[in-house]
């Protein structure tokens, strides 16, 4: 399978992007407001190396670590908190991670960060016993999940529209602020660097998206599975790059249930 060549440009794909951004913080606001929360918790020394921790006041089954998008240069955790609202009915607290954005640091900066970050919050998740972490991430947010699901407090890894090999990027507007490197694509690309043993992993996508974004999925998927690697895919139909988050995080959507099914399964297997 070879990457589809394309402009990568998933807001010039829907009509009303700003409408969407808009209503994402809004609704995020709401979140904020409803639900205890500890905002800005410091994981680094700079100002965005920090996270927001959501908590569920329901019988706590575990965390949801959530990577926003943004093509690692837009956007910020706390337009992302409406995608919280499910996981927290269910009993799952969500963390919600910031990062420096390009071009103040390279892609090699922002996912050394992440992996700051997932240590911090593996210190501070022990606090509430033995209970999975599970780690999400959107677009730019599914590579950085892909790209650290091998860490230790990981359980499995839910990329969503995810960028999984970096040099299609090359010749698209993405990279005027990245400026990739021939290094940086070889090391920092999920497709490229296939590990030996794989977390459970579901990689999803709305079926309505740019097909290279599709392509993007597809391809990682296929070579994870030759391998024969615990990986599987769900295509969320009619939906497009944005509204793809509404879908898999509504009450019965497929990532809510995916989370339901592996704490039941992690319940078991601690008793």
């Amino acid at each position: 399978m070879k990457h589809l060549a394309g402009s990568y440009d998933n807001g010039a794909a829907v009509d009303d992007e700003n409408v969407i951004l808009a209503s994402f913080q809004s609704r995020s606001q709401s979140v904020y407001q409803k639900v205890r929360n500890e905002r800005n918790i410091p994981y680094g020394s700079s100002a965005r190396e920090v996270f927001d921790w959501l908590y569920s006041v329901e019988e706590h089954k575990g965390t949801l670590i959530f990577l926003h998008g943004g093509y690692w240069q837009f956007c910020n955790k706390e337009d992302f908190a409406f995608i919280a609202e499910t996981p927290l009915s269910l009993g799952f607290d969500v963390v919600l991670v910031e990062y420096t954005l390009a071009p103040f640091v390279t892609l090699a900066d922002i996912c050394q960060q992440i992996g700051v970050a997932l240590d911090a919050i593996e210190r501070r998740a022990k606090q509430y016993g033995n209970k999975p972490l599970y780690l999400s991430g959107h677009s730019a947010g599914g590579h950085l999940a892909a790209y650290w699901q091998h860490h230790p407090c990981v359980h499995a890894v839910f990329p969503i529209s995810g960028i999984f090999e970096l040099e299609p990027l090359l010749a698209t507007y993405v990279n005027r602020q990245l400026q990739l490197t021939e290094q940086q694509i070889e090391t920092l690309s999920p497709a490229r660097r296939l590990p030996q043993h794989l977390k459970p992993m579901m990689l999803f996508y709305g079926a309505a998206e740019l097909p290279e974004l599709i392509n993007q999925s597809l391809f990682y998927y296929a070579a994870l599975k030759d391998k024969g690697l615990p990986v599987s895919q769900y295509a969320v139909t009619g939906a497009n790059h944005f509204n793809v988050l509404d879908a898999l995080f509504a009450a019965g959507g497929a990532l809510s249930r995916q989370l339901l099914i592996y704490g039941e399964s992690t319940d078991a297997d601690n008793h």
